[in-house]
């Protein structure tokens, strides 16, 4: 049983029913029965409804038994494995259909309209060519249409790039030239410089180094040391050689050294 009551009645059954608890009066039963009864309908669960399997279907209607009938009379023709195209199908029964061929339409009426249509497809669809274009609904169920304009992310138009003109024969010429000038000067910055010393020069300025002797001391005694460590006696005799701080005085004389 639902109750309703308003809050002004509420606030009285809670009075009543707090004054007759406390003097030891409650009857609850008389609490309900003086409670008003609610006047608002029962709204029960919506019962699903069941759907009988073995209800018998709706009939096809003169478009789909024209259809089906124009199928099976081009899959006749086909080699055994193959199905005539939904397309061709279609479009050859909209053909008869046109013609107000489709319920007196003999299998090779039918047939001429295939052929016809396999030497002349159409180059675009019933739909396109009477300018129709499909959209799409929206969430809102409105529908909406593509725009073929290029759209930014601000939503504003975005204009088509122009198209470029063919660049002409001097145009080209002037820019490999161009660019064929930045790659010798590339080449030229990234090429090492080389530089070619004779063997002449190289000899002579090894000769010099090695006859140019200067004072040495060593033990107190006064020698002659060139820079590659050859010792000399002050008489410009053969003495040894000293090469990391030690002398060697048992070491021969090198085959450069003309004294």
């Amino acid at each position: 049983m639902i109750v309703s009551m308003t809050q002004d009645q509420l606030r009285t059954l809670i009075a009543d029913a707090l004054r007759e608890a406390l003097s030891g009066k409650l009857d609850l039963t008389s609490l309900v029965a003086s409670a008003p009864a609610s006047t608002a309908p029962v709204k029960g669960k919506r019962a699903k409804k069941v759907k009988d399997a073995n209800a018998p279907k709706k009939p096809a209607n003169d478009w789909i038994k024209f259809t089906s009938r124009v199928r099976a009379v081009i899959a006749a023709t086909l080699p055994e494995g193959k199905k005539a195209l939904p397309k061709a199908v279609t479009q050859t029964a909209a053909s008869l259909k046109d013609a107000g061929m489709m319920a007196t339409a003999t299998d090779e009426q039918i047939l001429a309209a295939y052929a016809n249509w396999v030497a002349n497809p159409p180059a675009v669809g019933k739909w396109a060519a009477s300018g129709k274009t499909k959209s799409k609904k929206g969430s809102d169920g409105s529908a909406s249409t593509t725009s073929s304009a290029p759209v930014s992310t601000t939503g504003d138009a975005v204009a088509p790039k122009k198209t470029r003109k063919p660049m002409s024969d001097e145009a080209k010429a002037k820019r490999a030239a161009t660019a064929a000038a930045k790659k010798a000067a590339k080449n030229a910055e990234t090429t090492p410089v080389v530089e070619v010393v004779s063997t002449a020069s190289a000899d002579a300025s090894a000769d010099g180094d090695i006859m140019d002797f200067e004072p040495f001391t060593w033990k107190k005694m006064e020698l002659l040391k060139n820079s590659r460590g050859d010792v000399l006696t002050s008489d410009m005799e053969w003495f040894g050689s000293f090469v990391d701080g030690k002398m060697d005085t048992s070491a021969p004389q090198p085959a450069d050294l003309d004294l």
